[in-house]
């Protein structure tokens, strides 16, 4: 049973959000510079500073949040767009980078892209739970998947517990701060020292598209254009242990790419043998199997383990272009060559934000609780949702944020039935195995007027699997204003396994 007495002071603390104005009583405009960043594109950088607690009406103190811009590439330039790269805890600098020039053009290029460090990434209130830990003994846990042994859950459960009380005690003072809607807050504050029209124009993807459903909830009467691709849940987000509708497409990510490739043949994909549909699957299964109850060892000296195996094969289902290796991989790994997956596994990582994602979602989360078996029901619906993946993400989301000490200062309590003053723009994915296409349609339904643009493609997002239909729509959207006809579909402008695709 959840323990109540134990978080009366928590409950105390979590204030409902609102669209009050926000406190100003310091500069709000925006110096841009130089930045201090290894980058040949024309990218400038500013602080801006805001109230460190929006809850505390009395209080003076303040925090300074690092933006960054990347100018309009053509004239007249038409305002900014914010966007927010997901998580929840990417980054806004150095996504930038990354993102500037493929969602630049999509947009027009009539705008400046601005973005910034949300609270608990970059320098802003970075949240790490063990900083000094040189051992990995932290970072390793979580790690392992609830299907690769019968007592995994429980173990994950106790680490979840190590986790949160390591985070607790080494972010205690911080740790209410940061949350999405103190985020809403700061954005908007963006929107405000831009000094441009007071509405925001804004692209979240992925873990985005709850900052940009927060935002628009507890401020609807200053949106303007709003794109939230590769959308998650924020019902799930907000009030569930768990979030079983992220893993609802997963299967069927994992179908097309085994339809895939034996449409592309064994020139373009190295799984594609003169097999059936049924006869691949088994083999993979197969695979799956042999692994979790009877792992091989690589080079004499490696378990070639089944949690980072399922692990690697599910991230990899993000990117389309990669999906010929990932077949490269599976077809040795199937007649037993591990080399290149452990090539695989030994790729530089992405860059990380250390405990960003976890301070943020857990600290937003409603429920909480001292009891694994209160976990039961959301883990069976997990079960229930993919044969595949039922298992991704327990250890790292669900079991530390139901024990998680910290509540942010300020959650959003809603039910997203909102009436903006201009229509958002979702757009999902058919085939995305983290973001579906349920949840776009889900949360559109709370907004009034708003359009869910189906992207019949693969991958995490838009971006994954370029569509020129797609892209136009919301470069028109942006520009224009206008919204696609309720049920609109495009196509991607290429096959899975094709060149370039």
């Amino acid at each position: 049973m959840v323990s109540i007495k134990a978080l009366a002071p928590l409950l105390s603390l979590a204030a409902q959000a609102t669209s009050a104005s926000i406190r100003r009583d310091y500069p709000t405009g925006i110096q841009w510079g130089p930045c201090k960043l290894n980058t040949t594109l024309p990218v400038q950088c500013a602080k801006l500073t805001v109230p460190l607690d929006y809850t505390n009406k009395s209080g003076n103190t303040t925090l300074d949040l690092d933006l960054i811009k990347y100018p309009a590439q053509k004239q007249p330039k038409r305002g900014s767009i914010i966007l927010n790269f997901g998580g929840p805890g990417q980054d806004g600098l150095t996504s930038m980078l990354e993102y500037a020039e493929l969602m630049g053009p999509t947009t027009g290029g009539y705008h400046d892209l601005v973005s910034w460090d949300p609270r608990g990434t970059g320098s802003t209130l970075r949240f790490s739970c063990w900083p000094n830990d040189t051992t990995g003994y932290f970072d390793s846990m979580g790690a392992k998947l609830a299907g690769s042994a019968d007592s995994a859950a429980g173990t994950l459960w106790a680490q979840g517990e190590i986790i949160a009380n390591q985070c607790y005690t080494q972010l205690k003072e911080t740790g209410e701060l940061v949350g999405m809607a103190f985020a809403a807050r700061d954005m908007m504050s963006i929107v405000d020292a831009l000094g441009e029209d007071g509405k925001l124009r804004y692209w979240g993807i992925s873990g985005g598209t709850t900052m940009g459903a927060t935002v628009a909830a507890m401020f609807p009467d200053r949106m303007d254009r709003v794109v939230l691709d590769g959308v998650m849940n924020a019902h799930e987000y907000y009030n569930s242990y768990g979030e079983p509708q992220m893993v609802a497409s997963g299967d069927g990510v994992f179908d097309e790419f085994i339809r895939g490739c034996l449409a592309a043949g064994p020139s373009k994909c190295a799984l594609s043998h003169n097999q059936t549909f049924a006869e691949l699957e088994s083999t993979l299964l197969s695979l799956f199997t042999t692994l979790r109850d009877n792992p091989p060892v690589y080079a004499h000296a490696y378990v070639v383990e089944y949690s980072p195996f399922k692990s690697y094969v599910y991230n990899a289902l993000y990117r389309p272009r990669g999906y010929p290796a990932l077949a490269q991989v599976l077809a040795d790994m199937a007649r037993g060559d591990f080399a290149s997956y452990a090539a695989a596994l030994t790729a530089p990582p992405l860059p990380a934000q250390d405990q960003a994602i976890l301070g943020i979602r857990c600290g937003d989360k409603g429920p909480r609780t001292d009891d694994f078996a209160d976990l039961t029901p959301v883990f069976d619906e997990y079960r229930a949702t993919s044969k595949w993946f039922w298992d991704w993400g327990w250890g790292y989301y669900v079991a530390p944020c139901a024990q998680w000490r910290t509540r942010a200062r300020e959650r959003y309590d809603g039910d997203f039935h909102v009436a903006t003053s201009s229509p958002l723009l979702f757009v999902g994915n058919s085939f995305d195995p983290v973001t579906p296409l349920v949840s776009a349609r889900n949360m559109s339904a709370g907004f009034e007027g708003s359009v869910v643009l189906t992207h019949d493609a693969h991958g995490h997002t838009s971006l994954a699997q370029p569509s020129n239909c797609t892209n136009a729509i919301i470069q028109n959207y942006f520009l224009e204003g206008k919204m696609p006809t309720p049920k609109t579909v495009c196509k991607p402008n290429l096959p899975l396994f094709a060149p370039g695709a």
